[in-house]
């Protein structure tokens, strides 16, 4: 049987924050070398002017599962995931281990929990040295993230994978209720006034 293959790609949203990062610490940075320039000296400046110009990389180091390009094919006997170039991974079927988490982010205001909203899963695979994260973001349709778990799940127990499943479609909408008399006669009046 051939391989499942579930499309992935780097999210939009994730490279306009690595944008927005690193023109952030572009200005940071050269007010920081104004300031130096200028004799401020002062650990507090030199601290958080670092700490700025230091994010973007610091980012793109710890979210590496949001990166990916190319597809990610789910075998009886692979699996292979794609990194941020688009170079595969490969992992065996049978010595595949597997982690997943679910990402929520929680949204506070003072104190208070305001809300919740999920961000897909993070999932891990090992197979000895080898280790790769991936986020479900990363695919292209993200609603096929549980048939991706089902998949990998099952090819772990020696099973042939299912594939990505078709969305669901959207409940149909509701007819519209009947119109009365009066409606109608306003909406010729409102017609006859333009």
């Amino acid at each position: 049987m051939d391989p499942v293959a579930y499309p992935v790609r780097t999210p939009i949203a994730y490279w306009l924050v690595v944008g927005a990062l690193f023109g952030l610490a572009a200005v940071v940075g050269c007010l920081l070398a104004l300031a130096l320039a200028q004799g401020l000296y002062s650990w507090t400046i030199v601290g958080l002017g670092g700490l700025v110009v230091a994010a973007p990389v610091i980012y793109l180091l710890t979210t590496s599962e949001y990166r990916a390009r190319g597809e990610l094919r789910v075998g009886a006997a692979s699996v292979e995931v794609p990194d941020g170039r688009g170079a595969p991974v490969r992992f065996t079927s049978a010595g595949l281990q597997l982690t997943v988490r679910r990402v929520f982010v929680r949204y506070r205001f003072t104190v208070l929990p305001v809300g919740e909203v999920s961000r897909g899963m993070v999932i891990e695979l090992r197979e000895g040295a080898r280790r790769r994260r991936i986020s479900t973001l990363a695919l292209v349709d993200p609603r096929q993230g549980e048939a991706l778990v089902a998949d990998l799940e099952r090819v772990r127990r020696g099973l042939p994978p299912e594939g990505p499943r078709a969305p669901e479609e959207p409940p149909p909408r509701r007819p519209e209720r009947p119109r009365d008399e009066h409606e109608a006669q306003l909406e010729r009046e409102l017609a006859a006034m333009d």
